[in-house]
């Protein structure tokens, strides 16, 4: 019977257990959004919460049978599963060596050389680590079960997009569709934030971070629970993707200090303070960037060129490997200037790239038929 059960197994991570354990799962899921949803007074609860909700499980479900029989269990998410499964052997090999590798970042490179091997330098990078270890301590409670962790990273990744939609529909009401599509049901995101996996924490945490660092300027209520909240998910985003931060802060402080602007009622203050804000959010974007860059080697100033550089190299040659939607941005001269002119094709790949025609295999389609419309 054990192999029809979860183990380590080199293409697999679906197992009998998921098939009987994932239905009651999602079933006390929505007994307890339904439940939820009647308590709020908010109709854009009862409009949009329980189909969103549901669009993301079944994503969920989408995205581990495409990696498991598509893939033939292919991908950084059978990865994770597979050194989940390692490390609780370890528990029976060493107790001391397991509670490391379960609850501290990785310092001693001899251990881990000794348990992985070759993959020790994957479980050594932290953005990785910190995946497999959240992961690691939710599969004791969920039975070592691949769907339900996926559902958990899901749910997450859920509530920062609902958070978002919410804040943004309270600030500018009149686009509560456009909204509603571009944070909860816009396909490629729906499925890229599910599995076990970085983007579904990463997004789950940059939707939380928007919301609760708004309410803390705006509203300031509930002052210590969104400050601790505040400080998780900026420390997930550091540690697991910093370039998202590096994205996003300045341009988040900018917005933030202008939208504090709209609350002063003077329009003689507002229209003499606007060129101070202006040159105020710049100066702390700027500091935030700096900052946060100062501690990640790969993404400082000195070296930030030369990652976009072996960035572009690497998407290039990988999709010409697996025979993917593969792009080149043409011979690009790398230098801010350089960057600078190549900044309207960039957009154009991350907005609308794949196009119909450079689908080469079928799982592409729904992306470029999204990128299209």
């Amino acid at each position: 019977m054990d192999k029809w059960f979860s183990h380590e197994d080199p293409t697999q991570f679906l197992f009998l257990n998921d098939l009987l354990l994932a239905p009651l799962f999602i079933l006390v899921v929505f007994l307890f959004a339904n439940s939820y949803v009647k308590r709020k007074q908010n109709p854009l609860y009862k409009k949009y919460f329980i189909k969103a909700l549901a669009v993301k499980i079944v994503s969920a479900v989408l995205m581990a049978l495409v990696y498991q029989y598509y893939y033939n269990g292919g991908g950084d998410t059978h990865t994770y599963y597979v050194y989940i499964e390692r490390i609780r052997e370890i528990f029976y090999e060493s107790k001391s060596d397991f509670l490391k590798l379960m609850f501290f970042s990785p310092s001693d490179t001899f251990m881990v050389e000794k348990y992985f091997g070759v993959g020790a330098a994957f479980f050594l990078n932290d953005s990785s680590n910190i995946v497999i270890r959240m992961a690691l301590i939710l599969s004791y409670p969920l039975l070592n079960t691949y769907m339900l962790i996926s559902f958990v990273f899901t749910l997450f990744c859920f509530y920062g997009c609902w958070k978002i939609f919410t804040l943004f529909n309270q600030l500018y009401p009149h686009l509560e569709k456009e909204f509603a599509l571009a944070c909860l049901f816009l396909p490629s995101v729906c499925f890229w934030g599910t599995g076990i996996l970085k983007d579904p924490i990463c997004l789950g945490a940059l939707g939380t971070l928007t919301y609760h660092i708004y309410k803390l300027f705006f509203e300031k209520t509930k002052i210590i629970k969104r400050i601790a909240v505040i400080i998780i998910c900026f420390w997930l985003l550091k540690v697991i993707k910093v370039y998202i931060i590096l994205s996003f802060m300045p341009a988040y402080s900018f917005w933030i200090i202008f939208r504090y602007k709209e609350t002063i009622k003077s329009q003689f203050i507002k229209s003499t303070m606007s060129p101070l804000l202006f040159i105020i959010s710049i100066t702390l974007g700027g500091f935030v960037l700096i900052k946060i860059a100062a501690y990640s080697e790969r993404y400082a100033f000195d070296s930030i060129i030369r990652t976009a550089k072996d960035t572009q190299n690497w998407l290039y040659l990988s999709s010409q490997v697996q025979g993917g939607s593969g792009y080149s941005l043409g011979n690009i001269d790398y230098t801010p200037l350089g960057m600078i002119k190549v900044f309207p094709k960039a957009v154009n790949v991350s907005l609308f790239r794949p196009y119909i025609w450079e689908a080469r295999k079928p799982i592409l389609i729904p992306a470029a038929l999204e990128g299209l419309i």
